[in-house]
């Protein structure tokens, strides 16, 4: 039976780079629901000491902990038509009433999120997890395949989301040369960003990982495949959650179908997330895309341009740095990717 939750202020590892400088925090899109600051409730209310926190969200209803009992609540309807934007796994809650009978009264606001557009609705935003301290991004190198630009994505919606990130190479004993996969991942340690290596066959990097969340909230997200589940199982033993192969071609097989919050004791909370193929960026817009490129902030001061993007403009510092080799090219490259995205989105 999971142990009580102790409610106590987190502080954030890796604050949002210059979030939405130019705005204030504020961007209204047309048919979003509320802005970045509204999901995560900064406006104003405090913790709560008799709050349950969700581990688990079903349809209409959810899993919470609850005066150390794990108790099932009845989510109200107005809450339920948009609940995947609304409520996630790791909120803090009100409920009411008594056992066999509980009910959602109201959702405390959060000190970080991760979330990505919902798939079917791209205005409105799914949320994947709330009030997480780390975001453990599993990758694979070989199966499946390393995806540097799913990694940049992630890395941008977690700086927003005001979480920590760490990048975990699983399955590193399919290699034949460790170190010469891993160098390809050397741009994210000098973007200051952990990157652990790890195989549940042998145990590599398994203590490395529980340091990182030891006494924390973490989240364990990225492709289908890449072995979350498998991590989880070898860091305690005692959850013993099913895993899959992967397809012949080599993508993953969806082993987690909904996220959930497991105990693990003395504060250390993990929660296993689906695999997911692509990582949409919600309420992101041209104009605070260069804001979550942290290695554009020095030369972009000797731009010609103050507002310079950094694509098309003359005398641009950061593209006379790439030509000379000291700006990553692959990371680059996602950056302009997504900036025609952004263009291509915001003239619909």
């Amino acid at each position: 039976m999971p142990r009580q939750i102790v409610l106590k202020k987190t502080d954030v590892f890796y604050k949002i780079m210059k979030r939405d400088k130019r705005s204030g925090g504020r961007r209204e899109r047309g048919g979003a629901e509320g802005t970045w600051d509204e999901l995560l409730g900064v406006r104003g209310g405090e913790s709560n000491p008799d709050s349950a926190i969700v581990i688990y969200v079903g349809s209409a209803r959810c899993r919470a902990v609850y005066r150390e009992l794990e108790i099932d609540v009845v989510v109200p309807s107005e809450i339920a038509v948009r609940q995947k934007s609304a409520l996630a796994v790791g909120d803090r809650i009100t409920v009411s009433g008594e056992a066999g009978a509980w009910r959602l009264e109201s959702i405390l606001p959060r000190h970080s999120v991760l979330a990505r557009p919902d798939p079917l609705r791209p205005h409105m935003q799914r949320l994947i997890a709330a009030n997480i301290d780390v975001v453990v991004h599993v990758v694979s190198v070989k199966a499946p395949p390393l995806r540097p630009r799913l990694i940049d994505r992630y890395l941008i919606a977690i700086q927003r989301g005001g979480a920590q990130p760490v990048v975990c190479v699983n399955k590193i004993d399919l290699l034949d040369d460790p170190s010469a996969e891993l160098a390809r991942l050397d741009v994210y340690r000098r973007l200051d960003v952990p990157v652990i290596a790890c195989s549940v066959v042998t145990g590599e990097g398994l203590d490395e990982l529980r340091a990182q969340a030891e006494g924390k909230t973490t989240a364990l997200v990225g492709h289908s495949g890449v072995g979350k589940s498998s991590i989880l199982n070898a860091l305690d033993e005692r959850l013993q959650l099913a895993t899959n192969t992967l397809h012949r071609r080599g993508t993953g097989r969806h082993t987690t179908t909904a996220s959930t919050l497991y105990d693990f004791g003395g504060g250390t909370y993990v929660i296993d997330t689906p695999g997911i193929r692509e990582f949409g960026l919600w309420d992101l817009d041209r104009q605070t895309l260069r804001d979550y490129f942290p290695e554009f902030d020095e030369p972009s001061e000797s731009c010609r341009f103050t507002d310079c993007t950094h694509v098309h403009e003359p005398d641009c510092e950061v593209k006379e740095r790439l030509g000379r080799g000291e700006i990553d090219a692959a990371r680059y490259e996602t950056y302009l990717r997504l900036y025609e995205d952004l263009g291509t989105q915001e003239k619909r």
